[in-house]
C-alpha cells in the first residue's frame, strides 16, 4: 500500500500543471515573445489560457505568424479583432506590425495604429514590405504614453511626422522611407535615425528637434533637410547620397564649381545654412557627401561655430577645388582635438594647381585651433591631392596618422548604421 500511494503521488504530480499555475504577468511575458496568432491559439490549451491573450502587453503580427496563408483578407479581420476584443482595462508595452503584404490592408493600418496608440502603446514598428507603396496620412498622432516609433518602407504625408502631441516620444527610426511633408515636429525627441529615405524635391522640409542628443541622416535623397537649432546635440551622423538634388551641374569631373547659383546658396534658403548651422552644437562630428555635391560647402559661407566639437569626420567634399572648406571647418571648431579624413582615389583636377599657387595655405592660419591632438588620413592611394593635403596638415604641428585603406572600407562609415 504505501508503494501504491507513492505511485499515485508521483502521477497526480506529473500531471499537475505548473505552467498555468504562474501569475498572470509572468504569462503575459511569455505570450510576449510570440506571434500574435500563436498567442491567441493559446487559449485552447486550457481553461487558464482561454482569455490571456486579450490582455496581453506585446502584440507582434508579421508573416510569421499569418493565420491564414490563402487569404490576405484574413489579416485585417484577425487584427480588428485581435485590437477590438481586447480588454478594455488592459494596457499595451509593444506593437509590431511586420507584414509582406499590408497593400490590401492599407485603409486599416493608420486604424490600427491610433487604437494602440489609445491602449498606451510604448513602442511602435511597422514595416510593411520594401516592394509597396504604403502610405500613413492624417491628423497627427497622440499619446502621452509612446516613447519609441519604427517606420519602414512607407510614404509618410502632410502632418503624419507632427509628434508635437506625443509627449513622451524620445526615438523615432525611419528607414527607406518617401517623406511628403513640411516639417518633422518633436518636443520631446532625444534619437532621430533617419536612413535611406528620400525627401521632398520641391522644397525643404524642417526638422525641429531641439532637444535633440543623436542625428544620423544616412543616405538620404532629395533636398536635403533644414535642421533648426539643437542645443543638447551630441553625436551626428550626416551623409548625402549621390543624387540629382543640392548638386553641382556646372562643375568639372564632378566638383563644384564655385560659381553658379546652386552653389552660392541662391535659392530658397539663401542667406542662411540648411546642415550645419543645426549641427554647431554637437560634440562628435561626421560629414559626407560626394563629389560635386554642394550642400556641405554653400553652408559654409554662413558657417557657425561649432563650440563643442571634439571628433569630426570629413571626406573627400572639404578638399574639392581647394583646401579652404577644410580650413574654414578647422577655423570655427575651437576645441577641436581629433581629426579624421577619408580620402578616396580620383582622376587629377584642378586642386593640385590651386594649392600650388596658393601660397597663403601653406602657412598655419591663426584661428585654428591648438587643442588639436591628432589628425588621422585614410586614403585607397597616395596620390597628388594626398600629399598637398599632408602638406598643409603638417604646419599644424600637430600628430599625423596615414592609413591606406581599401575600396571596401570606403562605404563603412554610413553602411555600418545603415544595417
Amino acid at each position: 500500500m504505501p508503494h501504491t500511494g507513492k505511485a499515485n503521488k508521483a502521477s497526480s504530480s506529473s500531471k499537475e500543471d505548473r505552467i498555468s499555475a504562474l501569475p498572470d504577468d509572468v504569462l503575459h511575458h511569455v505570450l510576449g515573445f510570440l506571434q500574435a496568432a500563436e498567442a491567441v491559439h493559446t487559449s485552447v490549451l486550457a481553461q487558464r489560457w482561454r482569455y490571456l491573450w486579450k490582455s496581453m502587453r506585446c502584440l507582434r503580427v508579421n508573416s510569421i505568424g499569418r493565420c491564414d496563408e490563402g487569404d490576405d483578407a484574413s489579416l485585417s479581420n484577425f487584427m480588428n479583432c485581435l485590437l477590438l476584443l481586447r480588454d478594455p482595462g488592459s494596457t499595451l508595452d509593444e506593437v509590431e506590425i511586420e507584414y509582406d503584404n499590408l497593400e490590401d490592408n492599407a485603409k486599416w493600418i493608420s486604424i490600427w495604429i491610433r487604437h494602440a496608440l489609445s491602449c498606451q502603446a510604448q513602442v511602435l514598428t511597422v514595416k510593411p514590405d520594401y516592394e509597396m507603396c504604403l502610405s500613413l496620412d492624417g491628423p497627427p498622432l497622440v499619446s502621452r504614453h509612446l516613447r519609441r516609433l519604427e517606420f519602414s518602407d512607407v510614404n509618410l504625408k502632410n502632418n503624419f511626422l507632427d509628434f508635437s502631441s506625443c509627449t513622451a516620444l524620445e526615438d523615432l527610426k525611419i528607414k527607406c522611407c518617401v517623406l511628403k511633408t513640411s516639417r518633422i515636429l518633436s518636443l520631446s525627441l532625444k534619437h532621430l535615425s533617419m536612413k535611406g529615405c528620400t525627401f521632398r524635391h520641391d522644397g525643404r522640409i524642417r526638422i525641429s528637434v531641439p532637444k535633440l542628443v543623436s542625428l544620423q541622416l544616412i543616405s538620404f535623397g532629395g533636398r536635403a533637410p533644414l535642421l533648426e537649432s539643437m542645443l543638447s546635440l551630441e553625436t551626428a551622423v550626416v551623409s548625402a547620397r549621390n543624387y540629382r538634388e543640392d548638386f553641382c551641374r556646372e562643375g568639372v569631373a564632378g566638383e563644384c564649381c564655385g560659381t553658379c547659383a546652386d552653389c552660392c546658396g541662391n535659392d530658397d534658403h539663401n542667406g542662411r545654412c540648411i546642415l550645419l548651422g543645426g549641427l554647431s552644437c554637437a560634440t562628435n562630428l561626421e560629414l559626407i557627401a560626394y563629389l560635386g555635391m554642394l550642400i556641405f560647402r554653400r553652408d559654409l559661407r554662413w558657417c557657425p561655430t561649432f563650440s563643442k566639437l571634439k571628433t569630426m569626420f570629413l571626406n573627400e567634399w572639404c578638399v574639392q577645388i581647394n583646401l579652404r572648406a577644410l580650413v574654414c571647418m578647422l577655423e570655427h571648431s575651437p576645441v577641436l582635438e581629433n581629426l579624421i579624413l577619408q580620402l578616396r582615389k580620383q582622376e587629377e583636377t584642378a586642386l593640385a594647381l590651386e594649392v600650388e599657387g596658393n601660397n597663403s595655405l601653406m602657412h598655419k592660419p591663426a584661428a585654428i585651433s591648438g587643442c588639436l591632438k591628432i589628425i588621422k588620413v585614410k586614403f585607397d592611394e597616395i596620390d597628388d591631392r594626398v600629399c598637398k593635403v599632408l602638406k598643409f596638415l603638417s604646419i599644424l604641428g600637430t600628430e599625423i596618422i596615414i592609413q591606406r585603406t581599401t575600396a571596401c572600407w570606403r562605404y563603412s562609415v554610413w553602411t555600418d548604421f545603415y544595417d
